[in-house]
């Protein structure tokens, strides 16, 4: 007999606008405000966009939000590098 896995459904959280207007006036990033309302970081750089548009046309002002940067090492970067060295060798003799 074949064996089904089940994936759980993630539950759908919901935030009050007031809630979420504090996390962003109390947040730098968008992975701040996700810590705070317990969104999705999609879910909460969309729902930003549009009360951000929202709050544009009646005059106010929400701050800039910043994207969390990955951290990059120097392991990283030579490791990048090589690949793109190897990749560069492959595809150079088509």
């Amino acid at each position: 007999m074949a064996e089904v896995s089940t994936v759980e459904k993630q539950k759908r959280v919901r935030c009050s606008d007031e809630q979420f207007l504090e996390a962003v006036f109390s947040s730098k990033t968008y992975a701040e405000i996700t810590s705070k309302t317990g969104q999705k970081v999609a879910t909460t750089m969309a729902r930003y966009a549009r009360v951000k548009a929202l709050m544009a046309k009646s005059g106010e002002e929400l701050p800039a939000m910043e994207r969390k940067r990955p951290v990059k090492t120097i392991d990283n970067v030579e490791a990048m590098a090589a690949t793109v060295r190897r990749l560069k060798a492959a595809h150079s003799g088509e």
